[in-house]
C-alpha cells in the first residue's frame, strides 16, 4: 500500500496551523519581509489577525480585520476585513480588498509603480477590487506598509463619522 503524501501546514485543512506552522513553511529570503509587512500591519489599532480556511485556493489564510472600539461596544456590523496573507509557500501573496470609494481616495499618482500596478491588475467582484502583490524586497514592503496607513486612516476616518453621526 502506497503511502499518503505528505501535506504542508497550509493545505491540510483539518488541522488548524499556527502562525509559525505557516511561516516556517516560506522561503528563506521571504520571511524577514513578510514577518515585518505583517507586524508593520498588526501595530494599527483596531487591527485583529485570525486565521481562516478560504478553500482551495487561498487554504489557510491570515486574515485582517479592522474594528474601532465603538463598534465592538455597540455590537454593529463584523469588523472590516483590511488585508489578507495567503502564506502559500511557493508564492506568498499580501491582498487587500478595496471598494471604489477607497479607489477614489488614493491619490494613484503618487503612489509607488508596485502598488499602483497590484491596484491596476485586481480582479473585481462583488464591487470589491481585489488587489494583491507579492512583495520581494525591502522597499516594496515600505511601500504596502504607506499603503496600509493610508488605508487604516480611512477606515479610522469612516468609524469617526459614523459614530458623530449617531
Amino acid at each position: 500500500m502506497p503511502a499518503e503524501p505528505v501535506r504542508n501546514a497550509w493545505e491540510e485543512q483539518w488541522q488548524t496551523p499556527t502562525f509559525e506552522q505557516l511561516m516556517a513553511l516560506q522561503k528563506e529570503q521571504h520571511v524577514a519581509l513578510l514577518s515585518t509587512l505583517l507586524e508593520r500591519l498588526e501595530a494599527y489599532d483596531g487591527i485583529e489577525k485570525s486565521l481562516i480556511w478560504h478553500g482551495q485556493s487561498w487554504k489557510w489564510t491570515i486574515q485582517y480585520t479592522y474594528a474601532s472600539p465603538d463598534q465592538a461596544e455597540a455590537g454593529d456590523p463584523p469588523p472590516t476585513p483590511v488585508a489578507y496573507f495567503v502564506p502559500n509557500p511557493e508564492s506568498p501573496v499580501f491582498c487587500m480588498p478595496l471598494r471604489q470609494e477607497h479607489l477614489d481616495q488614493l491619490p494613484m499618482k503618487r503612489l509607488n509603480r508596485f502598488i499602483r500596478d497590484g491596484i491596476r491588475s485586481a480582479k473585481c467582484a462583488v464591487e470589491v477590487h481585489w488587489a494583491k502583490w507579492s512583495p520581494t524586497a525591502m522597499t516594496e514592503v515600505e511601500h504596502l506598509t504607506d499603503l496600509i496607513k493610508r488605508r487604516h486612516k480611512m477606515l479610522v476616518g469612516a468609524a469617526k463619522a459614523k459614530s458623530g453621526a449617531a
